[in-house]
């Protein structure tokens, strides 16, 4: 199976990284997407793939650091970049944690989207409490010229079948299993099959059962089991067809 955003390069697995990635292809695991946040994460997230097999990366500005961004910098990155970068992510807007500088958030976003047109790679969105800006930004850019994948999504089904009428793919991770994730559980239920994928988005939102602890990679298979339930459909079947999605998406 394939954890299609996974933060490996993020500092809780700096002691332990090798048992963590070795837990994943164990438990039968396949690939992992290192997706970075900033420009350190994205040389760390690089590095980690180049000395891993099957383990891919993606460079790219999150919006809580998007003071932080020069497009310059960025495009260096895609211009060095290695064969193991499949993304430009995540990036997106995020109105929940920064309110007053959206402006700011949508000039970077609007950069990287640019970029990722430029360079024929697809996107990676964060998005949170902004699904209405994200939606308007990516109607200006339709039909999409690359792909465009909505990671851990947390809206309406109204709201994701807008997406993917515009061809976005939509990315489950462990909220899903939360008892309180009304709303997820109805879109994981409902839409269709080709346009989903599935991550841990690691360390962070882990899947029950294993809530409350950090998590890893190999608990992508937790929230594959848990919505082939929901669908009422064998989880081998499911886990089959959203690992072609990704594989088709990521062109790994």
């Amino acid at each position: 199976m394939i954890d299609t955003h996974c933060h490996l390069n993020d500092s809780q697995f700096d002691n332990d990284l090798e048992n963590v990635i070795n837990s994943f292809f164990v438990s039968g695991g396949d690939s992992i997407i290192c997706v970075s946040a900033d420009y350190p994460s994205s040389i760390k997230a690089k590095q980690i793939a180049e000395i891993n097999d099957n383990i891919y990366y993606t460079i790219g500005v999150h919006p809580d650091d998007c003071n932080s961004y020069d497009e310059t910098e960025l495009e260096d990155l895609i211009i060095t970049k290695s064969d193991k970068l499949v993304a430009i992510g995540e990036i997106g807007l995020d109105y929940f944690h920064n309110k007053l500088n959206r402006a700011k958030q949508i000039e970077v976003f609007t950069s990287q989207i640019n970029l990722a047109i430029k360079y024929r790679l697809p996107i990676i969105i964060h998005c949170r409490d902004a699904y209405q800006d994200v939606l308007e930004i990516l109607k200006k850019y339709s039909p999409l010229e690359v792909g465009v994948v909505m990671h851990c999504y947390s809206g309406s089904l109204e709201f994701a079948r807008e997406l993917i009428k515009l061809g976005v793919k939509i990315s489950f991770t462990g909220n899903v299993t939360y008892k309180n994730s009304i709303k997820t559980k109805d879109v994981a239920k409902n839409i269709p099959l080709e346009s989903m994928f599935f991550e841990t988005d690691a360390p962070y939102l882990t899947p029950e059962p294993n809530r409350g602890k950090r998590n890893e990679p190999k608990y992508v298979f937790n929230t594959a089991k848990f919505v082939a339930e929901l669908r009422g459909i064998d989880a081998d079947e499911l886990i089959k067809i959203t690992d072609e999605n990704a594989k088709k998406f990521f062109n790994i």
